[in-house]
């Protein structure tokens, strides 16, 4: 009898079956631990890009406000801040519209507080008026830009400076000197359309957050409060630098310092934490003013 090979197909032994899955499972394995170290190294990158653009973000924006220091604010008045610069609690100018508090913000950080007409004009005259005048008429509807307490120190047409007293509709009654008694009139005739601006306080400040992290915060101190400017700063240095006759001069930020969200186990340093320094060196021109 004959017999058929067609259906002969020779199959996998067991011992060939093992050693294809143990390949098969070697193979896996690498290609696994290749994808987590990936995997690792994307997080640890994607954190300090975070981290460089939180810091170079807080930097670029404390830069511009801060090279307004000033900008308003007539220069024979700056030994009188305090009296035209008094409502915000808890803290006095000197005789420069810039305030450092050494160590006490979080973490043993500076708080900077910076005084100028940081937004352009909130107002314009309606009408010419005259030195001596305590009245300035606004444009319809100007006068509600304007209150009697965050928003009381204006400057009008890049002049002079005064402080509210009283604001009917869109007429403000204005005192040019705070510091004598009764309103004293303006100092300088204007034209109609001059711009009135307001002068308002910026301050930067480090706080922590309810999750135990720390945030660079901005306030413009009209009544909002603090506000997230940015994650993860736990640092901020200012110092001042003055010329021969100690008139400021120059604000240097050293250091402003951003780290990583989250810790990285392979980094043996501070926790894990990586941090990022930027420096800046700031001159507002308008203190160059003599």
């Amino acid at each position: 009898m004959g017999y058929s090979t067609r259906n002969r197909v020779q199959g996998f032994t067991l011992i060939e079956l093992l050693i294809a899955m143990a390949l098969a499972l070697v193979i896996i394995a690498s290609l696994s631990s290749t994808f987590i170290i990936q995997q690792k190294t994307y997080r640890t990158q994607e954190q300090i890009a975070e981290m460089t653009q939180n810091a170079r973000a807080a930097i670029d924006i404390m830069t511009r406000e801060i090279r307004m220091t000033g900008y308003g604010i007539i220069n024979s008045n700056y030994s009188n801040l305090p009296t035209w610069i008094n409502w915000i609690s808890g803290i006095t100018f000197g005789a420069q519209p810039a305030l450092i508090q050494t160590g006490t913000g979080a973490l043993g950080t500076d708080i900077i507080h910076v005084a100028a007409c940081f937004d352009g004009p909130k107002g314009w005259l309606n009408t010419a008026t005259i030195k001596g005048a305590t009245s300035l008429p606004l444009k319809s509807g100007d006068g509600s830009e304007f209150n009697l307490t965050t928003k009381r120190l204006i400057n009008i047409g890049d002049l002079e400076n005064a402080v509210i007293t009283n604001r009917t509709g869109d007429t403000l009654t204005i005192d040019t000197n705070p510091n004598t008694t009764g309103n004293q009139g303006l100092k300088y005739n204007h034209q109609a359309d001059e711009s009135v601006s307001i002068v308002k306080v910026i301050s930067y400040s480090i706080v922590q957050d309810d999750d135990g992290s720390y945030i660079l915060k901005r306030n413009e101190n009209l009544g909002a409060g603090r506000q997230p400017l940015a994650e993860n700063i736990v640092n901020l240095q200012v110092n001042t630098v003055t010329d021969s006759s100690g008139k400021l001069r120059a604000l240097e930020i050293d250091p402003l310092t951003a780290q990583t969200d989250k810790p990285d186990p392979n980094y043996s340093q501070n926790n894990g934490y990586r941090t990022f320094d930027q420096r800046a060196y700031i001159t507002p021109p308008n203190l160059l003013i003599k």
